[in-house]
């Protein structure tokens, strides 16, 4: 039995939507519209997310998911940590304080689960950023503790994620104003999300 055909067995389910990683590298290009326009600083981390395989052979398929992402960090000799959400997702998160490497990064881990037919289950990218000094002129309420910017590989598009409160919390909200203003600057460089409806939080993200 081929690889993708042994793979979707395993799931038991019918083949799923590919993921889209071609228009990741846009990023890097967009790297100063998000620092001077927008006052974003990169954290030097990243996050893949990963669609859990519901079988027994859980934890293998797991462990293999996470040495092929180490095998695309040693390009860059960053660091890859696999985390598992209380939604019982699997995250590879990624740290290097390159942002051009960060993305790199997570280009080289989603092609390589990709060659071992593991592409169907990336589901988002996640870069987290911090309020430069630009933001921090605005008033304290307004101000983002984390700033998110995700990739929907299955859509190929991007969306900003604003949480209101230090821990990323529902109860706390999102700030949806900034979230539009953000879109609307990141629009000129980057396939942004159209849909907001589309533009689901990830509460108490790992990243």
């Amino acid at each position: 039995m081929a690889w993708r055909q042994w793979l979707d067995a395993l799931l038991g389910r019918p083949r799923l939507v590919p993921a889209r990683p071609e228009k990741l590298f846009a990023l890097v290009t967009a790297a100063p519209t998000l620092e001077q326009e927008l006052g974003w600083v990169s954290t030097g981390r990243a996050g893949i997310c990963l669609k859990p395989v519901a079988t027994l052979q859980y934890a293998e398929v797991q462990q293999e998911l996470v040495e092929l992402a180490r095998l695309g960090a040693r390009e860059t000799k960053s660091r890859v940590e696999a985390v598992r959400d209380q939604l019982g997702f699997t995250w590879l998160v990624l740290e290097d304080p390159q942002f051009e490497d960060l993305v790199t990064l997570a280009h080289l881990a989603v092609s390589t689960l990709e060659e071992k037919g593991f592409g169907t289950q990336v589901l988002s990218a996640v870069f987290r950023f911090q309020p430069g000094s630009r933001l921090h002129e605005m008033a304290a309420e307004t101000l983002p503790s984390r700033i998110y910017l995700i990739y929907n590989y299955k859509r190929g598009t991007f969306y900003p994620f604003l949480p209101r409160g230090a821990q990323a919390q529902a109860a706390d909200g999102r700030l949806e104003s900034a979230e539009l203003q953000a879109a609307a600057l990141l629009g000129r460089e980057l396939p942004v999300e159209k849909d907001p409806s589309r533009w689901y939080a990830l509460w108490e993200c790992p990243v």
